[in-house]
């Protein structure tokens, strides 16, 4: 054998080597590095799912009426493991159904199709061993006809199904939210974090028909109302073919939501800014207005309503295009917005009790001083006015809430500005501004999310001298270009060169810091500043109670579907106000001041208000709006004495403070204290422990009865308000 041929073998025994080398290696990896991982991925390729939804827990007031709950519906569904196995595809079973439920062969074979990118709605979006529901709300004549005649029927099944019900109609829509398929996005999620945590795809929270909160309490307590699914795990052959059952897990029920809310004053608020909003002149689908009840010693929500609302019901089985189009439109007043927590506005006089805060807290004004009440104050090119151009004279800050003297709080502020260095566009360097005003408006709450249990709030804005410098040179190219383009979309020409007029400022100086506009800040108006009325309760609430601003809270407890208390939600405080208790004292005693003392701004609407037994105390404010009639606004708290409640209305676009918002402040405390009708919470107290929570009436293991589970309330048989 010469050394070519040896050479050749040597290499040959290498490479035989190596590769048995190589496959050990593969072999050892696929059977014990990653064996558990492939068992999986067969007993995946083996098993199918089939998943029984779990029925979602209520969500239920503080008296235990129920908002949310379940109710059985017949459902009639195919199965199409067992006709896509008949000769005919199951075309036969489907015209015969077809006589049955009234709907199209047709129509049948659309609902019950696989969805893709090139299938439209409707299809199945679910597994395709899962019964696919063709029919809800079946009668049960054609549950009948299909349980008494199997023959007929292979593969198509009738039984009863938990569908979502809001037995108070739009009552609350906003807080309580809606639910939707998961989607995929959720379900890709969902995949990737079980792999990486190397649990099998059964371990899944969603499966392919799960359907999930996606607005409001529904969204945000989704994990303790979802319960876990029912997983049926099916054994297939290679055919796809069922052979048996591997193993079958019964749903559990999801816990149930007891909140801070009241069904009762939420009502009453609804009702009240309906009645108020029939009133006024235009569009009335439009119109828009909002309501917040505050348990000032916890935060809690007692009612939180804004109009335009609608029935969650209509997302129940699937919005239409056209109907979701309809809630978003502003034409409509774009019902999905919330205006409590998710408009944001300027809040007139209602706001001075930060500058009065302001005044005495940090600028040392006294009680009993006096300033001047004159009918205009001049700063630089610009004139303010008193409403009306009233004069009171030389009178304390007390005088000034009564009577909601604007010069005296402009005043104010305009020289605080002064001594922060006024535009500071000269020679500097100069001390780091005060912005006393600023700081009591955020001490309160303004400008930041207050915490709220809800998805999407808005922060409204509180802007200082730094944040105006930013948002400049944000927009700055914006300004010039509409000082140059002007405004062609706005029709009325007066107003487009207005708006020019405003640009073109802007585009030159508008990074100072106007000393006009911070007049403004200081009566709740200007650009500086943008308020929810969420925030504003909480603000109030802060006074009321001391100083303390709590996070505003809707839920109060979890309870399990067995009564068991599983969660308290208890109080949360964000922050505590830097102000003295003698000047809250102060504040609110003016405020008081405002509904029983000659002149106060309030005193007519409360003229006939039992204020001997239940004192309230509150301001109007009348907030003026670019292109719009002023929003009305009323922020109060009650019993003056002892406070337990914020009420805080807000109608926009409508007028003053006392005309249209007072009115429905007075209808709230009327229903919380029982004043002329049934109290709807006893005593005027929250309740002071939770409801006794009873089985849904809607589980499909349930009894049946009549009125909302879980409390002896029933909702009003023409919806809410």
């Amino acid at each position: 054998m010469n050394d070519g041929v040896r050479l050749r073998l040597v290499i040959l025994r290498v490479l035989a080597v190596s590769l048995l080398v190589t496959l050990g290696a593969r072999l050892w990896v696929l059977q014990v590095l990653d064996g558990a991982h492939y068992r999986r991925v067969a007993e995946d390729n083996r098993v199918r799912e089939v998943v029984t939804p779990a029925p979602r827990g209520m969500i239920l007031d503080d008296q235990g009426a129920a908002l949310v709950r379940n109710r059985t519906s017949l459902v009639i569904s195919v199965n199409r493991s067992t006709t896509d196995r008949q000769r005919d595809g199951g075309k036969a079973v489907f015209e015969q159904l077809s006589s049955v439920i009234g709907m199209s062969v047709a129509d049948i074979e659309k609902k019950i199709r696989f969805c893709g990118p090139k299938v439209p709605q409707p299809c199945w979006t679910g597994s395709p061993y899962q019964p696919v529901p063709i029919a809800k709300d079946a009668t049960p004549q054609q549950a009948l006809a299909i349980i008494e005649h199997p023959d007929r029927f292979p593969g198509i099944t009738a039984d009863l199904e938990a569908v979502r019900e809001y037995p108070y109609g739009p009552l609350a829509a906003h807080e309580l939210g809606y639910l939707a398929p998961v989607s995929q996005s959720q379900l890709d999620q969902q995949t990737a974090q079980l792999k990486k945590d190397g649990k099998p795809s059964s371990d899944g929270t969603y499966h392919l028909n799960s359907l999930v909160g996606v607005a409001g309490l529904e969204s945000v307590y989704d994990t303790a109302l979802r319960g876990v699914d029912g997983v049926q795990a099916l054994e297939v052959d290679r055919f796809g073919r069922v052979s048996g059952t591997a193993s079958n897990t019964a749903p559990v029920a999801g816990d149930n939501l007891v909140l801070n809310l009241d069904q009762g004053v939420q009502t009453a608020a609804e009702q009240a800014l309906r009645a108020t909003l029939d009133k006024l002149p235009g569009d009335a689908k439009a119109r828009t207005a909002s309501a917040v009840v505050l348990n000032v010693k916890t935060g809690g929500v007692v009612a939180l309503a804004s109009l335009p609302s609608y029935d969650p019901s209509v997302f129940v089985g699937g919005i239409s295009q056209q109907d979701y189009q309809s809630l978003s439109d502003p034409a409509n007043g774009i019902p999905l917005l919330s205006r409590a927590y998710q408009g944001t506005g300027p809040a007139g006089s209602t706001f001075k009790i930060v500058s009065t805060a302001t005044a005495m807290g940090l600028l040392g004004a006294k009680p009993d001083q006096k300033f001047p009440c004159s009918p205009t104050l001049q700063i630089g090119s610009q004139t303010f006015h008193n409403f009306e151009g009233e004069s009171a004279g030389p009178i304390t800050l007390h005088q000034a809430l009564v009577i909601s003297c604007d010069v005296i709080f402009d005043q104010f502020a305009y020289d605080e500005w002064l001594r922060d260095g006024g535009l500071r566009n000269g020679k500097g360097p100069y001390q780091p501004a005060a912005e006393n005003f600023v700081k009591m408006a955020k001490e309160m709450g303004f400008g930041s999310k207050s915490g709220i249990d809800l998805p999407g709030e808005s922060s409204g804005a509180v802007v200082d001298r730094a944040q105006a410098q930013q948002v400049w040179s944000e927009l700055k190219d914006s300004y010039c270009r509409r000082a140059k383009n002007g405004y062609p979309e706005e029709k009325d020409p007066a107003t487009a060169k207005r708006y020019q007029q405003y640009a073109a400022e802007a585009c030159v100086d508008g990074y100072l810091y106007n000393g006009g506009a911070a007049a403004q800040f200081a009566i709740g108006q200007g650009q500086y500043l943008s308020v929810s009325p969420l925030q504003l309760a909480v603000a109030y609430a802060s006074v009321a109670n001391g100083g303390t601003v709590y996070e505003p809270q809707l839920a109060k407890a979890i309870v399990s579907s067995d009564g068991t208390v599983v969660k308290r939600f208890a109080p949360v405080v964000k922050s505590k106000v830097d102000v003295p208790p003698d000047v809250l004292g102060y504040i609110r005693e003016a405020l008081h001041g405002v509904t029983t003392e000659p002149g106060g701004t309030g005193t007519g609407v409360f003229a006939d208000w039992p204020s001997n037994i239940i004192p309230i105390g509150g301001k109007t404010g009348t907030a003026e709006v670019e292109g719009h009639k002023d929003t009305s606004w009323f922020a109060s708290f009650a019993p003056v004495n002892d406070p337990q409640y914020v009420v805080v209305v807000s109608v926009p676009d409508s007028g003053q403070g006392a005309m249209y918002a007072a009115p429905v402040v007075k209808s709230i405390y009327q229903a919380i204290f029982g004043v002329g009708r049934p109290a709807a919470l006893p005593g005027g107290l929250p309740p002071a422990t939770l409801p006794s929570v009873v089985h849904d009436t809607g589980a499909i293991s349930g009894p049946q009865a009549n009125g909302p589970a879980g409390g002896p309330r029933a909702p009003p048989s023409s919806g809410a308000g």
